[in-house]
């Protein structure tokens, strides 16, 4: 049985590694990005699930993944159909203390999910202490059951929330940043952990 939304704290995790380059490190409390996000839906940070994580909007049920990588080491990230299996684009670790790491390597080096000031959303070389590469997961829908909870996941930086656009013709979605917005199922996410992981 889940614990209701106004018990704080709900639950920490420690995570395995994402390569044998980053050692097992607990989940740090995001609390320092929480003015963004209205306490109505949202009321305290809370861990996603443990181990590597398939992230999908509540909306779409695209799920977030890393495209390719330019010579100036940012990445795309969009949402697309869910492949499953040891697809490394689509696969995600939530450790160092709110990174969002990405099991995809670039050029032999671990990327971490990332914005900016003006609400571009990359995966670049992941930084230790880098605002702008850690995120707040909240709780946003308490599911019941066998059902999937929802987060608001917001970055420490910017306070903005991750969001999707609405899917084009060929079931791709743009991902990107914006001011959050109590009850967008754009701005709510899943996090499923992998089977098996």
């Amino acid at each position: 049985m889940k614990r209701a939304l106004s018990v704080p704290a709900r639950r920490r995790v420690a995570i395995g590694a994402v390569t044998a380059a980053l050692a097992t490190t607990a989940v740090a409390s995001p609390a320092a990005a929480s003015t963004g996000v209205s306490t109505d839906v949202v009321t305290s940070a809370a861990a996603p699930p443990a181990g590597t994580l398939h992230i999908s909007n509540r909306r779409t049920s695209l799920a977030l993944e890393v495209g390719d990588v330019g010579a100036s080491g940012r990445g795309k990230v969009f949402s697309t159909f869910p492949r499953g299996g040891n697809d490394v684009e689509q696969q995600w670790n939530f450790i160092n203390g709110g990174k969002l790491v990405s099991r995809k390597l670039v050029r032999g080096q671990t990327v971490c999910l990332e914005t900016d000031n003006a609400g571009r959303l990359f995966v670049a070389r992941c930084v230790g202490g880098k605002q702008t590469q850690k995120w707040a997961f909240k709780l946003a829908v308490d599911a019941p059951g066998p059902f999937k909870d929802a987060f608001v996941i917001q970055n420490f930086a910017t306070k903005k929330c991750l969001a999707s656009a609405e899917p084009n013709g060929r079931r791709n979605a743009q991902v990107g940043v914006g001011s959050c917005r109590s009850g967008n199922a754009l701005q709510q996410w899943t996090a499923s952990p992998l089977v098996g992981d």
